[in-house]
């Protein structure tokens, strides 16, 4: 938008991106594909091995997908903890 700064734009349209990347993470789950959310990378190295800079792009965060290997996984077998739902959520009624 026009009436608002680069960085205001940039912002905007990251949140924006992370709805997507939301929807990516569950369609992922439901095709029974493993994926690994990432933040915490060197950004602008990112976007300059992948020319982001010439599509006026810019990276914000990482989606590996995969199959993981179950044989060279020492965590495949672990019980997962989940939280209860009712610390998990907070109900209005």
């Amino acid at each position: 938008m026009l009436s608002r700064s680069a960085e205001e734009n940039f912002n905007h349209a990251a949140k924006q991106a992370y709805i997507a990347f939301g929807i990516a993470i569950a369609e992922a789950a439901l095709l029974k594909v493993d994926a690994t959310p990432m933040e915490g990378f060197n950004g602008p190295q990112l976007d300059e091995l992948l020319g982001l800079g010439e599509k006026q792009l810019k990276s914000v965060t990482l989606l590996p997908l995969g199959n993981r290997d179950e044989a060279g996984d020492w965590l495949v077998n672990m019980k997962k903890v989940r939280t209860p739902l009712d610390e998990f959520v907070i109900e209005y009624k």
